[in-house]
């Protein structure tokens, strides 16, 4: 796809990362960190066996036809660099809850705020956009620099959790909470001021 394509299916941005509508020109890279052994371990699962082929095909098809169960889209820098993914999923009942994952895959991109921004700007798109009033997630305990990520992006830590013999710190944010802080400027940086939402994004593309 064309730069200008992918600049369609763009959904909310900051000043430094935009989330976007998943294309299957992502296929490539997603394939590629999620069969990498240390971006599979900050993800907390064993890294991906399948062969391109049937990644493809999965990737194609959900790419086509969606989940009920989740959405996910594409992290990219401002400037174009396919750089992760962040999803909503498990939502419940109503649709007033969700959980919330983000994996970057480029190692660059990590410690650099950029995980932050992506997750204050998917709540604000969120909170606008779906009748959302309760976020949560679940970080690796040993990951200290993503829970103060989170923190910093809103969410209060609530729980410990053990999946699979690893440790898991459950952490929540409150729409109408998060909505306060927001008024505050609790999510604004230097860099944040004047920055503008994009325009309505046009129709899902494979």
């Amino acid at each position: 796809m064309t730069a200008e394509q992918l600049d369609q299916l763009v959904l909310a941005s900051g000043p430094n990362v935009r989330i976007r509508f998943r294309a299957r020109a992502d296929a490539a890279d997603e394939f590629r960190w999620r069969s990498d052994p240390e971006t599979a371990r900050y993800d907390g699962h064993d890294p991906n066996k399948e062969p391109f082929e049937r990644f493809l095909d999965a990737f194609g098809y959900e790419l086509a036809y969606g989940r009920n169960d989740r959405e996910q889209f594409a992290i990219d820098t401002v400037d174009g660099q396919h750089i992760g993914t962040v999803m909503l999923y498990n939502v419940g009942r109503g649709g007033d809850s969700a959980e919330l994952g983000i994996s970057l895959g480029e190692e660059g991109a990590r410690g650099r705020g950029l995980g932050r921004e992506a997750v204050i700007v998917l709540l604000r798109w969120a909170w606008n956009n779906r009748p959302l009033r309760l976020v949560y997630l679940h970080a690796l305990e040993w990951n200290q620099r993503a829970i103060r990520a989170f923190r910093a992006a809103g969410f209060d830590e609530t729980a410990r959790v053990i999946r699979d013999g690893q440790v898991f710190v459950r952490m929540e944010v409150r729409r109408e909470w998060w909505l306060l802080w927001e008024m505050e400027g609790r999510f604004t940086s230097e860099d944040d001021r004047g920055s503008q939402a994009p325009p309505a994004p046009a129709p899902r593309e494979a």
